[in-house]
């Protein structure tokens, strides 16, 4: 009789595992649907803008469009990058042009998609180091990544305006 009570107490642990695991699963699929989009909607934007004007500035000290677009992938990789789960490919240096700009914006999102792909449900609570003060949270990196690149891409919708184009609209 015992025996029974341990066997049946084992099997619903392990269910009752299976279900958190299936939970944290949802929850990684949430976030790599949420980077698929990001990199759709960067595209859009990076490709609305006409190729000679990615060296266009709307103040002089201001990024040129490219050049904005490329910051927002390098700290797109810094964020992910402390994630510990690979490299973010590197920006081409010197050439924010069109081509150069796309190639890397394409690269870089490809990566970030697989580095959150990768995650477990304790990478978001487990504490990453490699900046300033406190270990962040990996759900924290995840935010910064995010709030960073809606904040970057919407300083390149304003470069489009500038230049007499529609940005884009958000896929939800």
């Amino acid at each position: 009789m015992e025996r029974r009570k341990v066997v049946g107490s084992i099997l619903i642990g392990a269910a009752a595992t299976m279900r958190v695991a299936k939970a944290a699963d949802k929850e990684i699929d949430i976030l790599v649907a949420h980077w698929k989009k990001s990199k759709a909607l960067t595209l859009k934007v990076a490709d609305a803008m006409p190729a000679e004007n990615y060296d266009y500035k709307p103040f002089s000290d201001a990024r040129p469009f490219g050049g904005e677009l490329q910051h927002l992938a390098q700290a797109e990789g810094f964020y992910l990058g402390l994630l510990g789960k690979g490299r973010a490919p590197s920006a081409p240096q010197g050439d924010t042009s069109k081509a150069a700009t796309v190639k890397y914006l394409t690269e870089n999102f490809d990566w970030a998609i697989g580095v959150v792909g990768q995650l477990t449900s304790a990478d978001l609570t487990k504490g990453f180091g490699g900046g300033k003060g406190e270990p962040a949270a990996g759900l924290e990196l995840l935010y910064q990544a995010m709030i960073h690149t809606a904040h970057t891409r919407g300083y390149a919708e304003m470069y489009l305006r500038n230049k007499g184009v529609t940005p884009p609209t958000y896929d939800v």
